[in-house]
């Protein structure tokens, strides 16, 4: 075997992840997934866990993908259980449920249709960075035996059994109107359905599986894509709109007049109820969450905890403090209290739903409490490779001087003021460097904002001199 039968860019911080018919699967064939599932094999064996649960979403690449994946598991010796199409949140589900350690998902979750991956459990756990790498060194070296035992079996009541569970668990107090952007993704297959069995009139908006994404991309945190769902939640006079990405496992809000709730404003109201019942527990958040969030986390007596970006790092972090709660900015909300160790987009939509539902206030009160500032949205400085984006990110910070403030840097750079923040991180799925800020005021904002543009422009001088392209910013 050698290292170019599989290209190694593809084995990212926390899954597999590439372009199809580009980066890998360039061969009608797709071989290189029938290689990552004979490297997941001989990992579970050589664990003795051979048991493995395996879904996919409902881009066009995935049927190739899974077959070949399965394939992989069978011949190295795994006991493999297909649950067929689902939503990641239903795999993570099916862990518990079926009383199986170990699940992989084929998804490209939130990136255009042409693009595809895997994401993988390890012994109830997601694999690190590190785990993920030695899968690629193993397809390299080639060292894997054929084993005979493998079998495959199927469940087809998952779907199911999931919505019995949320419907046992969650409890409305009063009926909503709501609607629902599947964005023709995983969740179509029973979002409808799931939250009317809840008591909500569901007013559903693309929610037909196509894995063309024909209405707008997987991603609901880029705005234009909420666009639809917030005049829907307007024109039909909705309590909210809930939107979800390609795969399930994230979620995002449109309040009553159709404004944007980000997911770290959600975070503010589930804590909130969350901590009610766990008073002291630790929430933990990533770096490009609202200042506002571990103030309000304090308030309400528990103990906030900054993470790098990254859902398996997200829930590595809440597992070593035994964290009740965590979310990521994106969308990645885990609710550990009563639900799981998992990000499960449905299922945050039906507390949030249940903290509405069961509050004296009406949704427009509710909306009107959440504490507000001025902050932008995810900013993007796109490059040709990711080596290049770290290389321009260390640089900053080597020129970086922010008088009178906090600085972290657990993931890139944040600058903490009393007044307002900012953030440069290395994306870890895309070769691109992305930016975040937040202030009292709108004033402020822009202050922050010149603060990095004035670094860059001293990196743009320097790039000048030594014939490099200038860099520019997108805000």
């Amino acid at each position: 075997m050698t290292a170019n039968l599989i290209n190694k860019d593809i084995f990212r911080t926390y899954d597999i992840r590439g372009k199809i018919g580009k980066e890998w699967c360039v061969n009608e064939n797709y071989h290189d997934a029938f290689l990552i599932g004979q490297s997941i094999g001989n990992q579970l064996i050589n664990r003795g866990s051979p048991n493995v649960l395996v879904g996919r979403d409902g881009r066009l690449s995935s049927p190739k993908i899974t077959d070949q994946l399965l394939k992989g598991l069978i011949s190295i010796g795994c006991l493999v259980t297909d649950l067929g199409i689902v939503a990641t949140p239903i795999v993570y589900f099916s862990l518990s449920h079926l009383h199986i350690k170990n699940c992989i998902m084929v998804t490209g979750s939130h990136n255009p249709p042409d693009h595809n991956g895997i994401k993988i459990v390890y012994e109830n756990t997601p694999l690190s960075k590190i785990v993920i790498e030695t899968l690629y060194h193993d397809i390299v070296r080639d060292d894997f035996t054929p084993n005979n035992n493998g079998k495959l079996f199927e469940y087809s009541k998952i779907i199911d059994d999931y919505q019995n569970a949320i419907v046992q668990n969650i409890q409305l107090n009063k009926p909503l109107r709501i609607g629902i952007d599947a964005c023709n993704g995983a969740t179509s297959l029973f979002v409808e359905s799931l939250f009317t069995r809840l008591g909500c009139e569901v007013h559903p908006l693309y929610c037909d599986l196509d894995g063309t994404f024909p209405n707008h991309s997987p991603d609901p945190t880029v705005p234009e894509n909420l666009q639809a769902l917030s005049e829907l939640v307007i024109k039909e006079n909705l309590d909210i709109g809930i939107a979800f990405d390609g795969d399930g496992d994230r979620m995002i809000a449109v309040d009553n007049q159709g404004q944007l709730i980000w997911p770290d404003r959600i975070m503010l109201l589930l804590a909130d109820d969350v901590l009610k019942n766990n008073p002291s527990a630790p929430i933990v958040y990533d770096v490009k969450c609202s200042f506002l969030l571990p103030s309000s986390i304090r308030q309400h007596g528990g103990q906030p905890s900054m993470c790098r970006s990254g859902h398996s790092i997200l829930k590595l972090q809440m597992l070593q403090l035994n964290a009740v709660m965590g979310g990521e900015f994106s969308g990645h909300i885990v609710l550990r209290d009563r639900w799981g160790d998992f990000d499960d987009g449905p299922y945050v939509a039906a507390r949030l739903l249940e903290v509405i539902a069961n509050s004296k206030q009406t949704p427009a009160e509710i909306y009107k409490s959440i504490p507000d500032s001025y902050s932008t949205e995810e900013f993007k400085l796109h490059f040709d490779h990711s080596d290049l984006a770290v290389e321009v990110l260390n640089d900053f910070i080597k020129r970086s001087e922010f008088s009178g403030a906090d600085l972290s840097l657990i993931d890139g750079l944040r600058v903490d003021y009393a007044d307002g923040w900012g953030l440069i991180r290395s994306s870890n799925t895309i070769a691109c460097l992305t930016f975040r800020f937040e202030a009292v005021s709108i004033e402020r904002l822009g202050e922050l904002q010149e603060q990095f543009r004035f670094i860059f422009e001293q990196l743009n001088q320097e790039r000048l001199e030594n014939n490099q392209d200038t860099l520019s910013l997108p805000f």
